[in-house]
C-alpha cells in the first residue's frame, strides 16, 4: 500500500507533534503493510505560505534520513495539502504551489461548508493552470454529503478523488460514512489514504481498512484504491478508472 495523504512531518502542523512521534507513525504504517508515504502537511494557499516551502523541504529530508536510519522499508515522498483560499488562484497561475513530488498532482482541500459552486470554480482554475487536483476527503464536504453524485462532475473534469480511511470506518460520523459508501458504490473514488495526524488518534495504521475492504469490496477495486493508483500518482502517471 502507498499512503498519499499523511501528516507525518513533525512539529509543522496538527500532525506529528515531535520527531519521536513521526518515527512511531512510520513504524505503524510499515507494520500495516504501507511501503511509501506522501508527507502532506497543511499548506494554506496564500502568498505568505510560500516562505514555508524551504522549511518543508528540510523536514522531508530529515524524515527520509530518519526512516532509513531506523531500517524501515518505507519510502517518503514530498507533498502538501493545499487549502484553497481566494489567493490560491493567483498562486496556481504562477505555478507556485507545492505538488506531490515532481508530478502535476496537487492534493487539495476546502473548508467543509464551502459551496459546490465555489469548489468547482477553484478546481477549474487549478486544472487550467496545469495541475491535476487530488481532492482530499470529498466525503467530508457538506455539498457532497447532500449529493454524492456531484463527484462525477469533478471526475469528468479530470480531478482525482481521495477518500479518508476514517470516513470509511465510521470515525467521522454517519454523514461522511454515507457519502464515502456512495462514492465507493458508484466507483467514483480513485484513492483511499489515512489522513493520519498522530500515533494515537487518526493513525497511519491501515490494517483495519485493508481488512474491511477485503471483506466488503472486490479485489480489483481494492487494489486500484490502495496500491495501483497511489503508485501511478507518485510517479506522475495517469490513474486508472475502473468501469
Amino acid at each position: 500500500m502507498i499512503d498519499i495523504h499523511c501528516h507525518i512531518l513533525p512539529e509543522f502542523d496538527d500532525g506529528a507533534s515531535s520527531p519521536e512521534e513521526a518515527i512511531a507513525m512510520a513504524y505503524m504504517a510499515a507494520e500495516s503493510g504501507v511501503t511509501a508515504i506522501v508527507a502532506t502537511p497543511h499548506f494554506p494557499g496564500k502568498s505568505s505560505s510560500l516562505q514555508r516551502i524551504e522549511p518543508l523541504l528540510e523536514r522531508y529530508d530529515w524524515l527520509r534520513r530518519a526512516v532509513k536510519a531506523h531500517g524501515l522499508p518505507l519510502k517518503i515522498y514530498p507533498g502538501a495539502e493545499i487549502l484553497c483560499l481566494p489567493e490560491t488562484a493567483a498562486l496556481a497561475e504562477e505555478k507556485a504551489l507545492p505538488t506531490i513530488g515532481d508530478t502535476p498532482y496537487l492534493l487539495t482541500e476546502f473548508y467543509f461548508d464551502e459551496t459546490f459552486a465555489n469548489m468547482d470554480a477553484q478546481l477549474r482554475v487549478l486544472l487550467d493552470s496545469g495541475y491535476i487536483p487530488v481532492v482530499a476527503h470529498p466525503e467530508r464536504y457538506h455539498a457532497i454529503q447532500a449529493d454524492p453524485a456531484l463527484l462525477r462532475r469533478w471526475r469528468e473534469k479530470g480531478c482525482v478523488l481521495q477518500l479518508n480511511k476514517g470516513s470509511i470506518l465510521g470515525a467521522f460520523g454517519p454523514d461522511p460514512l454515507d457519502a464515502a459508501m456512495a462514492a465507493l458504490e458508484m466507483r467514483l473514488a480513485d484513492l483511499v489514504a489515512s489522513d493520519a495526524h498522530s500515533a494515537t488518534r487518526r493513525t497511519p495504521h491501515m490494517g483495519a481498512l485493508h481488512q474491511w475492504m477485503a471483506e466488503n469490496m472486490d479485489s480489483d477495486y481494492t487494489s486500484v484504491l490502495l496500491d495501483r493508483n497511489p503508485a501511478r500518482l507518485v510517479t506522475g502517471r495517469r490513474i486508472l478508472h475502473l468501469p
